[in-house]
């Protein structure tokens, strides 16, 4: 059975939220009381708040994701024409010096 996601759990326990409530009258001998339900309310509450900030945290970090992935490729140019350079001026026993394992 697949995990149910943040919000489906959110949003089964509203609707069980809601329905404690129209029926407190009846459950409250089984134990449903007001305090029971204002304390599910406040931790529902605190779940979509959760949530939205994780969410937000998501976002922000696909952001920086895709920053890093452009400054890698930037960085990487760089490399290839800086290792070109290095070949050409240095003797090939020094490349290692350099971080460069190639033979030719």
């Amino acid at each position: 059975m697949p995990k149910r996601s943040y919000a489906e759990q959110i949003a089964n326990a509203q609707l069980m939220l809601s329905g404690l409530g129209n029926n407190i009258e009846q459950l409250s001998r089984r134990g449903i009381t007001t305090e029971f339900v204002n304390r599910l309310s406040a931790d529902v509450s605190e779940s979509i708040t959760l949530n939205n900030e994780q969410e937000k945290l998501k976002a922000d970090l696909q952001a920086k994701t895709s920053q890093l992935q452009a400054k890698l490729t930037v960085v990487s140019k760089t490399l290839s024409e800086a290792k070109k350079i290095v070949k050409i001026d240095i003797p090939k026993e020094h490349w290692k010096e350099f971080g460069i394992s190639d033979k030719v």
